[in-house]
């Protein structure tokens, strides 16, 4: 008997059946499934784009948020396992690449099937510590809402009202909170190849910093992209043929 498929409000919509493969997005720190409106629904190749949407964003505002990573994973794993019948790859910017990890290694941990590959943008290795600014300043005193609001215009949208950029502000200081105390277990390979992405003129996580380390801890192919910090959030013709390159070569036979 099938199991039914019951994603909750971890998907906004349900995967097309006829989908060959699917790509699960992570939203970075402060954002939600929305991060990825700018992305086509499916992929070149067919691979359908499902912008995951975690407790305590956007629609889910009103719903608590993970207590650590270890139960987003655990809660989102659920939740997307009657999908994992076809191949399925992660993707996910800065912030977003520690939950995607946390995710992996509990489908490992679980014996459910595992991404074809993760793509993580914007991020170095992650058994080395934290990566960008926002995660080292004192949140007592930092300006969010000027972040947020930063953010909106570095994006082309204009300045949000102030409701509303308080509101994000609120929520990026869950997540840098979150955040905090995360470190990747050094003992534990990834157990799934790694397509590693750096930004030319990525002001927030300089390119030099993110290859460093990452073999030490995955099957790594290290790409440097041309572009800024929030230029992944619009799917250039780069980073697509990227993901859609590394996901083919995935299925090529040995």
């Amino acid at each position: 008997m099938n199991t039914p498929v019951k994603t909750g409000k971890w998907l906004l919509r349900k995967p097309p059946e006829d989908s060959p493969s699917l790509l699960f997005c992570f939203p970075y720190a402060g954002v939600g499934a929305s991060s990825y409106r700018q992305w086509p629904q499916t992929l070149p190749d067919g691979t359908a784009v499902c912008a995951l949407q975690p407790p305590g964003r956007e629609n889910r505002f009103r719903e608590p948020g993970p207590t650590d990573h270890a139960a987003f994973a655990t809660d989102l794993v659920a939740h997307l396992a009657p999908l994992l019948d076809r191949p399925f790859a992660f993707i996910g910017h800065c912030g977003a690449v520690p939950f995607a990890l946390e995710t992996i290694l509990t489908l490992d941990d679980r014996g459910l099937p595992l991404p074809k590959r993760l793509f993580a943008s914007s991020w170095g290795a992650p058994h080395l510590g934290l990566y960008g600014a926002l995660n080292f300043v004192d949140l007592d005193t930092a300006d969010l809402t000027a972040e947020v609001k930063q953010r909106y215009l570095q994006t082309g949208q204009g300045e949000p009202p102030e409701e509303m950029a308080e509101l994000g502000a609120r929520v990026l200081h869950e997540d840098l909170v979150l955040q905090r105390p995360y470190r990747y277990d050094a003992s534990r390979r990834v157990p799934c190849p790694v397509t590693v992405i750096s930004w030319s003129e990525d002001d927030v996580v300089p390119p030099a910093t993110v290859a460093p380390g990452w073999a030490e801890c995955a099957d790594v192919r290290v790409v440097a992209l041309e572009g800024r910090h929030l230029d992944f959030l619009h799917c250039p013709g780069a980073l697509s043929d990227l993901v859609t390159g590394d996901l083919a070569r995935a299925d090529a036979p040995d």
